[in-house]
């Protein structure tokens, strides 16, 4: 192959942005991209100088993570709108991570910290990428997302309040901050709740009947407008925003630091891409994006590097930001592209223009963008299909609200491995009928008028054979052929859905055919998938079965035995 066509192929599978630019609709998508990006930088300026402050930085260190961090994704990342960021809950992790290292040093010093933590939370996304580790995102289930979506979602409403109220929230848990907000109703701050519910009721009247205005910006322009004409003073606005690009370069730490900054960085990056893919993953099916996880633990490592060496601090997919992009109707990630140059052009000349936002606009903003995700009617459907799913997913949205994020993360995995494991370890069985109407063979569970047939069990086990089943699979088997009546001479084990077998499982079928050779049942495999077979070949046990009870259909294994008499099996007993 040669280099130009390597080269190609590297492209083609690890920068995506060849693949958006090339189908870009210049004529249409570029103004929708460009209006997205302005209704996101309304949001992203002040969120971004606020969740520096979480972090216990200077607000301008926001800001500075922003250029690079949304180029990174920009050029690696495979979703239409996700943003990437600061964000609430890796700016809360990022602040406890520093405070740690740090040691009581300066504000110089925890500014060179966060920009380290940001370079070795991006150069963990990027060894996780490249040796393909995306596959630990599965055990995150769509319900145990969806639930951490909903929950985060209002978590992140409810950290609004102190700004949209004007009061000071207090609380360890969202449900504190929520009992103690209203709590204090006698103490809002009247005319900053007004600007607060007017900015959101104007907000989702804009979106409900003026669809064609981005109700975002329209809202932050109007409440910069409400500051400068009437000039409230008891209404809290965004304040003063430092101008001026940062210094590109590797930051400073010491290799005590290290240690540290190592384990804060594989908490943060836990969080940021649990969030980022949670985000991501609820919109990938609106816009039919094709997401690979280690391609995103590539676009992450990309925009923290990028964010580390600006002096800026970790930066995760935003579940806010990409609302309120998916609101303002992007259509690719050129609106991150553009952001990118807004925010440089914020930094350099366009500041002031932020500095008058009213602060209860801001959370009115945030709120409107994130109130369709915070649904808890979103689990109706896990409902109605699968109330086990429900649960957990229930639970990971409560323990987001309960505890924090970083032990919802931990839960969600841990269950659904746990779910994974446990129906692999017990999955569906059952013994199959013959169909009066169409001759196939049907469980008899669901299809109690299937035929069964004097002398033959015919058994499915619905799951790969494995270590982890092979026990539940021969107790099933040994316990079809006991309660059979007659005793049945022949076994035959539909194997469709044993698609793999290991070492285990191979051991525990050549045992059951032993034992059933013993009791005198001789055991028929139907079905049996050419890798499964590679296996039993090599274990010799297709020798042991002469090599003659393999069959393509359950209706061969079964017609394969001496004549018998069909009865429809009694269900009433």
């Amino acid at each position: 192959m040669s280099p130009a066509a390597v080269e190609q192929g590297f492209l083609q599978r690890h920068v995506p942005i060849t693949d958006w630019i090339r189908r870009y609709q210049w004529g249409s998508w570029f103004k929708l991209d460009v209006v997205a990006a302005v209704s996101v930088a309304a949001l992203l300026v002040p969120e971004s100088l606020g969740y520096a402050g979480v972090a216990g930085l200077p607000p301008e260190v926001g800001l500075y993570a922003a250029p690079l961090a949304l180029l990174g994704y920009a050029v690696f990342g495979r979703s239409t709108v996700l943003v990437v960021a600061t964000s609430s809950s890796t700016a809360a992790v990022s602040a406890s991570v520093i405070a740690s290292v740090n040691n009581g040093g300066g504000t110089d010093s925890a500014v060179s910290l966060a920009a380290a933590l940001a370079l070795f939370t991006g150069v963990i996304f990027v060894v996780a990428g490249i040796v393909r580790l995306g596959w630990v995102a599965n055990f995150m289930s769509r319900t145990v997302i969806e639930g951490f979506i909903i929950g985060l979602s209002i978590n992140i409403i409810i950290g609004q309040l102190d700004d949209f109220l004007g009061i000071h929230v207090i609380g360890e848990s969202a449900f504190q901050e929520l009992w103690d907000a209203f709590s204090q109703i006698g103490d809002w701050n009247r005319s900053t709740a007004v600007v607060g519910f007017v900015s959101l009721a104007m907000l989702f009247t804009l979106e409900r009947f003026v669809k064609k205005l981005p109700a975002a910006l329209t809202v932050v322009v109007l409440g910069i407008l409400y500051i400068r004409i009437f000039d409230p003073d008891n209404v809290s606005i965004v304040g003063h925003i430092p101008q001026g690009l940062p210094s590109v370069a590797v930051p400073d730490f010491s290799r005590a630091d290290i240690s540290g900054l190592v384990g804060g960085a594989l908490a943060v990056a836990l969080i940021g891409f649990s969030e980022g893919y949670g985000a991501a993953s609820s919109y990938a099916g609106k816009y039919g994006d094709r997401l690979d996880n280690n391609q995103e633990f590539l676009a992450l490592g990309a925009s923290n590097i990028g964010a580390g060496f600006t002096n800026g601090m970790v930066v995760g997919g935003s579940l806010s930001k990409s609302a309120a992009n998916d609101s303002a109707k992007a259509k690719s990630q050129m609106s991150n592209v553009v952001l990118a140059a807004f925010v440089v052009l914020t930094l350099l000349f366009l500041a002031p223009l932020f500095e008058s936002l009213p602060e209860a606009t801001l959370a009115a903003v945030v709120i409107g963008a994130l109130w369709h995700s915070a649904n808890p009617r979103k689990l109706a459907p896990v409902w109605i299909v699968n109330r086990q799913e429900f649960w957990l997913a229930l639970v990971v949205m409560i323990t987001v609200l309960t505890l924090d994020t970083l032990p919802a993360i931990i839960l969600g995995v841990l269950v659904s491995l746990a779910l994974v494991i446990y129906r692999a370890s017990f999955p569906e069985t059952s013994q199959l009928g013959r169909d009066r109407t169409t001759g196939t063979f049907e469980s008899l569970a669901h299809s109690p008028d299937a035929e069964t047939i004097d002398g033959i069990v015919v058994y499915r086990f619905d799951a790969p054979l494995m270590y982890a089943n092979a026990g539940t699979f021969a107790n099933e088997a040994r316990h079809l052929i006991e309660a059979a009546e007659p005793q049945p001479e022949v076994l035959v084990i539909d194997c469709e859905e044993m698609f793999a077998m290991d070492f285990t499982g191979v051991e525990a079928l050549g045992e059951l055919v032993e034992e059933m050779d013993g009791r005198g049942v001789e055991v028929r495999l139907a079905r049996v998938h050419h890798r499964v077979r590679v296996r039993l070949d090599r274990s010799g046990l297709i020798e042991k079965l002469g090599g003659q009870k393999l069959y393509a259909r359950v209706a061969d294994a079964v017609e394969a035995g001496p004549p018998v008499s069909l009865h429809t099996q009694d269900t009433r007993s």
